[in-house]
């Protein structure tokens, strides 16, 4: 079975283009610095804005301080909400997993220990439920999140999943996304034939 890894890795070339994401990165920055998120979930709101700067950094390696700022303000901004429980439970999970991925960087690693142990205190996190947890997630993506995340043997799991989900002909594709759409499907094929490492699926 094929391991998760950090995505950008693999993407090198890319993201030492620092130049590429310049006007991005100003874009993010400003965002997460001024202006209001609408939640704290990875789809829409801070963690998933937290996400981007995770990778950037983790991906080139980069020092631009922008992204560190960027980054050390929503990390200041949630752990202070884990430390007061004032993290609604249904955004539990998506907080749970910025801080897994934080405490990654060294520069984070020491400062955010402490409140991604509070996060694992969670209920849904102690006893997480499948059906439960990450609902913007079909079956087969959940089960290689949770995986890797809560580093569980799902493998038999995995494998009658993804029977169903190459069986299944009524859920049409519609966009060329990596949540629901074409490349969804055609990364999620690219592994199961060839065992390609998993990282991809962090983004989700």
């Amino acid at each position: 079975m094929a391991e998760f890894r950090n995505p950008c890795k693999f993407w090198p070339d890319i993201l030492k283009g620092n130049d590429l994401f310049e006007d991005f990165d100003a874009r993010m920055h400003r965002a997460a610095m001024y202006e209001p998120y609408p939640d704290l979930s990875l789809q829409e709101g801070l963690t998933g804005w937290g996400r981007y700067f995770i990778y950037r950094i983790q991906g080139s390696g980069s020092k631009i301080f922008k992204i560190h700022e960027a980054l050390k303000h929503i990390a200041k901004e949630l752990a202070t909400r884990v430390e007061r429980n004032a993290i609604p439970e249904n955004e539990q999970p998506d907080v749970y997993r910025f801080f897994f991925d934080l405490i990654s960087i060294p520069d984070f690693t020491k400062k955010y220990a402490d409140a991604f142990k509070l996060c694992k205190q969670w209920k849904c996190i102690r006893k997480p439920e499948l059906s439960k947890l990450f609902p913007y997630l079909n079956d087969l993506q959940r089960l290689y999140v949770f995986r890797n995340y809560f580093k569980m043997d799902l493998a038999d799991e995995i494998s009658k999943a993804w029977d169903v989900w190459k069986e299944a002909k009524n859920n049409p594709l519609t966009d060329m996304g990596m949540l629901k759409g074409w490349a969804n499907e055609g990364l999620l094929h690219l592994t199961h034939f060839q065992n390609l490492v998993m990282s991809w699926m962090n983004l989700l």
